[in-house]
């Protein structure tokens, strides 16, 4: 068991390695990779990775800091939430590393999209063929995000149960880190198992955004904030 103080100071420095994820994913997704994919233009998307090849390779460097520091997080909520039920988070603690772990071949895939764009001899090979396999690498890094995010998903719905268990941190955002959760998860599902939402597409989007913003959001806010509620830690 540890300290209330030492869990406050443990659950802050996961709070900050949240903040990390949020700037990092964001700037990675919508500043770097977005704008080179053109929609059903695979000469021009390996021309537009070509062109910006240092920022696309600092967009690949963005994903895997934050890989790193989403072990961060999933360490700080392990040490905090282990005195509410140790196995459980535990458990929460693999969901999540084996999320990180898949999410890695993830982003290997970019670097792919990387190659076939870059390499001469890879390029001169496979001639027309060679963007083709740029842009399904780049574009099949969104499909396979959406998969990893199952496991992030079950992780986000037994650390919820933990948050609204544990007396020393607000019940509120442990359900909403329960429906972010369950957002994840039936999205990811949904998406292998019917391919899309048809006409929903856009409103299933905005649910699964709306419904994880808030709930990572107010844990991220929480855990910066405050951390723990000392006065109720567990001695």
């Amino acid at each position: 068991m540890i300290t209330a103080q030492a869990a406050q100071n443990t659950a802050r420095i996961g709070g900050l390695a949240y903040l990390a994820i949020f700037v990092l994913a964001i700037l990675a997704n919508f500043i770097v990779f977005q704008p080179l994919g053109v929609k059903g233009d695979a000469v021009a998307t390996a021309a537009n990775i070509a062109a910006s090849e240092p920022v696309y390779r600092a967009g690949v460097a963005a994903f895997l800091a934050v890989l790193i520091a989403d072990l961060i997080v999933g360490w700080a909520l392990f040490v905090v939430l282990r005195p509410v039920n140790e196995s459980l988070s535990l458990l929460a603690l693999i969901f999540r590393a084996a999320y990180t772990i898949a999410h890695v071949g993830v982003v290997l895939g970019l670097l792919g999209a990387l190659t076939f764009a870059t390499v001469p001899v890879v390029s001169d090979g496979l001639g027309a063929g060679a963007s083709a396999m740029a842009y399904q690498a780049l574009a099949g890094h969104g499909l396979g995000f959406t998969v990893t995010l199952i496991f992030f998903g079950v992780h986000l719905l037994l650390l919820g149960v933990l948050i609204a268990r544990s007396g020393y941190m607000p019940r509120l955002i442990g359900w909403l880190v329960v429906l972010a959760g369950l957002a994840y998860t039936l999205d990811g599902f949904a998406t292998v198992l019917l391919g899309s939402f048809g006409a929903f597409s856009g409103a299933a989007a905005i649910a699964v955004i709306v419904s994880t913003l808030i709930g990572e959001g107010a844990l991220m806010i929480w855990l910066i904030a405050k951390g723990v509620n000392k006065d109720r830690f567990p001695a």
